[in-house]
């Protein structure tokens, strides 16, 4: 290890350019820039980036022949006869620990060189504990499990619902329909608590996460959970002049305040759409006619025929919207709502803080570190509509010397949590740390 920095392999295992998965490269070229020697481990190769380690050589075409078919119909029998059909609000990637979909020797021959830390992004289509097992016994180095949803602490699934399983060791799982305390969900249980007690991760989530972590089976007692925020790209993600944001976008003149909401599918539960618009029509009624006709909502995502006819604000309707155009979007909004009510993140509240907007959410996933208390806009008691739409109402309110003082904030606030420099002094740390 040079200079005290240690040698680092990120484990990804979605192509790092497509929708989420460009955390991946976020964080590899973070660390990077801040020096560390890094390596990049990945399903299939990415391109413009060949240094990069992958564990097949291409990626799959479609079954060419009735075998082929066979085969694979075959392997997903004995793989994932008991999940085929999960309930709503849950998901799983694979039936049992022991047997991820990429064989674990697979992963294990590809890692040729010697690290400090192995630090774990997304798992899926790659990896189970019984990979992370094998990995340790070659590397014997410290693991870093960075979440983005609540696998860790559960018997398979990365959602877990209303389900409260989770806190006795899974089994009866609702997810897969099943009323057997010693189905797949409580072996799996056993055979991470093991892991866990000879890998010992650090588990990072942030504080929301965190509450729910400490109350599960497997890592109620555990010793190193560590809060962080999430790695922003704050140069793509920053303040762009308002006036021509909104001229960009069509906003008329007359539509002085701005609120932003989105997400892929409006019709989403998790993504608390209904509470929204309950939300909205509070607001709507607090306003005189003359203020009401300043407000403008604009919407992005798929799914708008599901929620039209419920909004009385007017609206301007994106559909699905790129990453490139957020920061003008953020930019020209006066605020973002996140309405989730079961959610790790979501993202675009650290993205908007970033472009300098402030934003009203439930007291949940990361509002709670980087909203609550912190001047960067409103956090409502979770569900709680009404006060959902005071959050709304105190930032149309605000003096215009207060609320230009909250956008500074924000941005300020992005930095200081979220910025590459944050997270690479975070991760060396907490290598430190747990050395």
């Amino acid at each position: 290890m040079a200079d005290n920095k240690p040698r680092v392999l990120v484990i990804s295992s979605v192509d790092p350019y497509i929708g989420p998965g460009i955390v991946g490269l976020q964080h590899y070229n973070a660390l990077k820039k801040g020096g560390l020697d890094v390596d990049f481990l990945t399903k299939y190769p990415v391109k413009d980036h060949p240094e990069f380690i992958s564990v097949y050589d291409k990626k799959p075409g479609r079954c060419r022949t009735f075998l082929d078919k066979a085969i694979r119909k075959l392997k997903k029998i004995i793989l994932f006869d008991s999940i085929e059909n999960v309930a709503p609000g849950y998901c799983f990637f694979y039936k049992k620990e022991s047997h991820p979909q990429v064989p674990v020797a697979r992963v294990v021959d590809v890692v040729k060189k010697e690290y400090d830390v192995v630090y774990i992004l997304f798992w899926q289509g790659l990896l189970s504990f019984a990979t992370i097992n094998a990995l340790y016994d070659k590397l014997k180095c410290q693991f870093q499990f960075r979440c983005v949803d609540y696998s860790p602490m559960a018997g398979g699934c990365h959602f877990t619902g209303d389900c409260k399983q989770f806190r006795t060791g899974c089994g009866c799982c609702p997810g897969i329909k099943s009323h057997k305390e010693s189905d797949f969900t409580r072996w799996n249980v056993r055979y991470r608590q093991k892991v866990y007690e000879k890998v010992k991760p650090v588990v990072y989530g942030n504080s929301y996460m965190n509450t729910f972590y400490r109350k599960s089976y497997l890592l109620k007692d555990y010793d190193r959970l560590e809060v962080v925020c999430p790695l922003m790209d704050n140069d793509v993600f920053q303040p762009l002049d308002m006036a021509t944001c909104r001229s960009q976008n069509n906003i008329p003149k007359e539509k002085e305040f701005i609120i932003f909401f989105g997400c892929q599918g409006l019709n989403d539960k998790r993504k608390g759409v209904s509470f929204l618009l309950e939300a909205l029509n509070v607001y709507y009624n607090r306003l005189t006619v003359s203020e009401r006709e300043k407000v403008l909502l604009v919407i992005a995502g798929r799914g708008i025929e599901e929620i039209q006819d419920s909004l009385k604000f007017d609206y301007k309707y994106l559909g699905y919207v790129s990453l490139s155009e957020l920061p003008s979007i953020y930019s020209m909004s006066n605020v973002y709502l996140s309405p989730t009510v079961n959610d790790a993140g979501p993202s675009m509240v650290n993205q908007s803080l970033s472009c300098g907007t402030p934003v009203v959410a439930f007291e949940m996933g990361t509002a709670l570190d980087v909203v609550k208390n912190q001047g960067t806009g409103y956090c409502a008691e979770l569900r709680n509509v009404e006060d959902f739409a005071n959050g709304i109402e105190h930032i149309f309110r605000m003096e215009r010397k207060d609320y230009i003082e909250m956008r500074d904030k924000c941005r300020e606030l992005a930095l200081s949590l979220t910025s590459e420099k944050a997270f690479v002094e975070k991760f060396i740390n907490t290598y430190k740390k747990y050395k």
